[in-house]
């Protein structure tokens, strides 16, 4: 279902289904709004399974205060109400339990996004607020006092947080992003803690002139397949992820101004000989044409940010792949590189190839490649596991990663490529 193409009522509906069907909030926990254009503001219900809301649950409010629908309307109303009143541009609030981002808000700290550009981007600077009781109007004004200060992202202490944007899609984004932000640095606090972008350096760019450009059908059905696929596996957020493949004199790739679950065909991009297809703010553009210029034998390239993985690269530690066969077999040694290799691609592009088809970036990105798209696939998800067993180990005994002469073995049976 596609979030773009919905009524307003129906947005808080689908976002609700997503914040929870991604774990993101419990049965009570947790609450959605959305204003359209005449002021009227569509919130979920208080008390009703999160799990099974229909569109007759979701609750209309005037500007009067005047409430339409079978339920009462969420006791945070006040806060989401506040909200619009202050803050013209928002249209989209989203407030929830993420158990990451429950722990900051007990804690009372503010996560850090410093850590990577792709949180620092979608989220800003982030601020704490004092604990009120939910549902109270000293609650609202707490709450509404931080959107009013300019913030996007509040964490409300000892209860949760609170995104808001101007549009439900991009308040999903803030919040999901937000989730794998806390979730990221928790990772990194296991080795050694993240290390924070201080003067972050901008990715080159190329200005690509827009025109029609013809792509296979069934390349752009696969990358849709397995942006989809890389999303329900948490290894891309509903903001970020690139999945892409050769096709032809150029390459496609998924926008990235649609959300994993809301892409389709028609939101492939493609880019050949300094043309896109449609303008999209992908970052990684440039950087994906290098690698496949580098890499005839790559025909898939995924550029992704999924938890463990960034745990290892904000803490700024190699992720060591000699664990079990499987993660040596496809990762073979993972390659680590410095921030400032952002500011080279070709740097990027030439370190990638057969033998090192896996790239961490501190503080940015992990790459994967591959001779297909399951490969390609495959090595990220691979790697994102492999890195969850190690920070669990970690937390009982020291690894003992496999030895020479047990790779050594595994090099002259299986070829991985």
């Amino acid at each position: 279902m596609d979030i773009r193409t919905l009524t307003v009522k129906e947005q808080v509906l689908e976002a609700m289904r997503r914040v929870y069907s991604n774990a993101l909030t419990t049965t009570s926990g947790g609450n959605i709004s959305a204003m359209d254009e005449r002021g009227h503001i569509f919130i979920t219900p208080s008390g009703i399974d999160k799990g099974t809301l229909t569109i007759d649950d979701i609750v209309e409010v005037l500007p009067d205060g005047t409430k339409i629908g079978r339920h009462a309307p969420s006791m945070e109303l006040p806060f989401h109400s506040n909200i619009y009143k202050a803050c013209p541009d928002i249209k989209a609030v989203v407030h929830a339990h993420a158990p990451a981002a429950v722990a900051y808000a007990c804690m009372n700290i503010a996560p850090d996004p410093r850590c990577a550009r792709v949180y620092a981007d979608a989220l800003g600077k982030i601020v704490t607020t004092k604990y009120a009781l939910p549902g109270s109007l000293r609650l609202g004004d707490i709450v509404m006092s931080g959107f009013k200060d300019g913030y996007r992202t509040v964490m409300m202490d000892n209860h949760g947080a609170t995104v808001g944007a101007p549009d439900m899609a991009k308040a999903l984004v803030k919040y999901e992003t937000l989730d794998y932000l806390c979730r990221t640095l928790f990772h990194a606090s296991g080795l050694g803690g993240a290390k924070m972008i201080e003067n972050p350096i901008a990715l080159p760019r190329t200005e690509y002139e827009i025109r029609p450009l013809p792509c296979d059908a069934s390349k752009s059905r696969e990358i849709v397949t397995f942006i989809k696929r890389a999303y329900k596996g948490q290894l891309v957020g509903g903001g970020w992820g690139t999945f892409a493949l050769r096709d032809g004199e150029g390459f496609l790739f998924n926008s990235a101004d649609v959300s994993p679950e809301d892409v389709s065909e028609k939101d492939v991009v493609k880019c050949e000989n300094g043309c896109l297809s449609k303008k999209d703010s992908c970052a990684y553009v440039q950087l994906i044409g290098e690698i496949f210029e580098k890499n005839p034998e790559a025909n898939a390239v995924f550029l992704s940010m999924p938890a463990a993985a960034m745990g290892f690269a904000v803490a700024n530690k190699l992720m060591d792949a000699r664990l079990i066969p499987e993660s040596y077999i496809m990762l073979k040694d993972v390659v680590r590189l410095p921030y400032t290799a952002v500011a080279d691609l070709s740097q990027i592009a030439g370190t990638l190839s057969k033998k090192t088809p896996v790239v961490v970036i501190d503080n940015e990105c992990a790459i994967s490649i591959g001779k297909n798209a399951t490969k390609a696939f495959d090595r990220m998800e691979v790697l994102d596991y492999s890195a969850r067993s190690v920070l669990l180990a970690n937390s009982v005994a020291k690894i003992r990663p496999i030895c020479q002469k047990e790779i050594d073995e595994i090099d002259a049976v299986f070829n991985g490529w």
